[in-house]
């Protein structure tokens, strides 16, 4: 399928909620072309044309290829001399793999987190979790997925591990697209209710001091949302890649 196929009229059909004509067009054009590959809009081995995507995002050409660029750096697209650009696909062995590496950046954030605190940090965690209510109560999933990895990276760098964001947003970025884009769970349980308790509770576990309440509130938060969204694959990471020992 090339986006050559899809008409025009039919982008707002997966267009983020939160996504506005204000702005740098680049940014724009790249968050809608980021969610139409999240949620399978545009599927794996999709041709994306320069041409195409900007007669539809009325833009040049120049502009698209700044966001093609970041949606390859993201490993949301491949681009390959004469076979233009391509969406990629997370594989089910992938995903696994990244998980794995996730819980285990988690789990020595964790640690450090309880032993540190979270104060300096306080007021910007809580701000996200903020935005994710809102973002809820839009069903805006979109935003839901930016503002959870923002979350999540904001951690590593409150335990001052910052050379490790790039990795957990890669894994982080890689899972949302796996279980999003999969059919598992009905399409209307995507906007859980209470998601923004959920991480002021997971704030609350990694800011008590306790580096073994940290590192299991941890897992299990990770483990919860598969469980929700991709019980294959919370199945095929294994239960031993959860578990907590000191």
């Amino acid at each position: 399928m090339t986006l050559s196929t899809v008409p025009k009229n039919d982008l707002g059909e997966f267009m983020p909620a939160s996504v506005t004509l204000a702005g740098k067009k680049s940014d724009h054009v790249y968050k809608t072309i980021k969610w139409a590959i999240l949620s399978r809009h545009f599927e794996p081995e999709t041709q994306l044309l320069e041409t195409d995507l900007a007669r539809q995002f009325a833009c040049s050409q120049g502009t698209i290829r700044e966001a093609l660029l970041r949606l390859d750096d993201d490993g949301l697209v491949r681009r390959s001399g004469y076979r233009g650009t391509r969406v990629t696909e997370t594989s089910l062995a992938e995903a696994i793999e990244m998980v794995r590496v996730r819980l285990t950046i988690e789990r020595a954030v964790a640690k450090v987190l309880a032993a540190k605190g979270v104060e300096s940090d306080r007021r910007a965690l809580e701000a996200l979790i903020d935005e994710m209510r809102k973002a809820r109560d839009n069903a805006d999933l979109f935003s839901r997925s930016e503002l959870d990895r923002a979350f999540h990276a904001r951690l590593v760098v409150a335990a001052d591990m910052e050379l490790l964001s790039p990795i957990l947003k890669r894994c982080s970025l890689h899972i949302h697209r796996y279980t999003m884009g999969g059919l598992e769970v009905p399409r209307d349980f995507f906007q859980e209710y209470g998601v923004g308790d959920e991480h002021k509770q997971l704030l609350d576990d990694l800011s008590a001091g306790d580096a073994l309440r940290a590192q299991k509130a941890m897992t299990g938060h990770l483990a919860r949302v598969l469980s929700r969204w991709a019980p294959s694959l919370l199945k095929a990471v294994g239960d031993d890649a959860f578990a907590v020992t000191n």
